[in-house]
């Protein structure tokens, strides 16, 4: 009968600590974020590289670009128009590669576990919600103190 390996010496498809996220260790700096120019979309550029790199500027995820990160979209819309210019479809996984770690779609920040959230989330009908409430507690004989909670009664 063979002995069962422990998990650390275990290979193959794993899901201890070197795998989980949560235990990535975090090491901070300081950003400059602020400080760089963001590029512009070269003139050269084919009409959609250069409408996939202007949308990337506009998506709130590129609010977190530091300079390599500018320096990593630069080259993708590169890639892309050398893709749309000679159809070349060897450059296609690398700009797929390239565009998900910079989570350019909704797929690439969910796996990346990065969400972007509306300024403005309130429920406008939030109020008018409350009062039909209200409204159908007291048709059913429910009576509430001014706190919320049920009286005794």
């Amino acid at each position: 009968m063979a002995t069962k390996k422990k998990p650390e010496e275990r290979t193959g498809n794993t899901t201890g600590p070197m795998d989980d996220p949560r235990y990535i260790a975090l090491t901070r700096g300081q950003s400059k974020r602020k400080d760089i120019p963001i590029p512009e979309a070269a003139e050269q550029w084919h009409p959609q590289a250069k409408s996939w790199f202007n949308a990337l500027k506009m998506s709130g995820q590129s609010d977190f670009f530091e300079a390599s990160d500018w320096a990593t979209a630069v080259f993708c819309a590169q890639l892309y128009d050398l893709f749309m210019r000679t159809q070349r479809a060897n450059v296609l996984p690398a700009f797929e590669r390239l565009s998900s770690r910079l989570g350019v779609t909704v797929v690439d920040r969910k796996r990346n576990r990065i969400e972007l959230g509306d300024e403005d989330v309130t429920d406008k009908d939030e109020e008018a919600a409350k009062e039909a409430v209200i409204k159908w507690h007291g048709r059913l004989g429910i009576v509430r103190d001014t706190d919320g909670e049920e009286a005794d009664g």
